[in-house]
C-alpha cells in the first residue's frame, strides 16, 4: 500500500530501460557467448554434421518442401538456439562481471 504523500522515486535496477538496449559492450559480450555456444554445439555434433546431415541435405531431394523443412530445422537448431542460450548466459555473466 502506498500513501498519498509518498513521492519517493525508486531507481530502476541495473540494466533496465533504454541503457540496456544501447549498451554495445553488452551486445558484443552476448554475441561472443553465442559464438562460444555455437562452437561447442558444432564440436559436440561434428559426427552428425559431417555424416548424416550433409548426406541428407545435399543434393536437394523431392519433395522440396520436406527438404526445406529439414534445412530450416537444422538452421534453427544450430543458429537460433546458440543465440538464445548465448544471450541468456552472456547477460548473466555481464551483470556479474560489471
Amino acid at each position: 500500500m502506498t500513501s498519498d504523500g509518498d513521492d519517493r522515486e525508486w531507481p530502476d535496477p541495473p540494466g533496465v530501460g533504454e541503457e540496456r538496449g544501447q549498451n554495445w559492450a553488452r551486445l558484443r559480450f552476448r554475441l561472443a557467448c553465442s559464438a562460444v555456444v555455437a562452437g561447442l554445439l558444432v564440436a559436440l555434433f561434428w559426427g552428425y554434421i559431417t555424416g548424416f546431415l550433409l548426406e541428407a541435405l545435399w543434393p536437394p531431394q523431392e519433395p522440396l518442401t520436406r527438404w526445406a523443412t529439414l534445412v530450416l530445422l537444422q538452421v534453427g537448431g544450430f543458429l537460433i538456439l546458440p543465440l538464445l542460450v548465448g544471450g541468456l548466459v552472456g547477460d548473466a555473466l555481464y551483470d556479474r562481471l560489471h
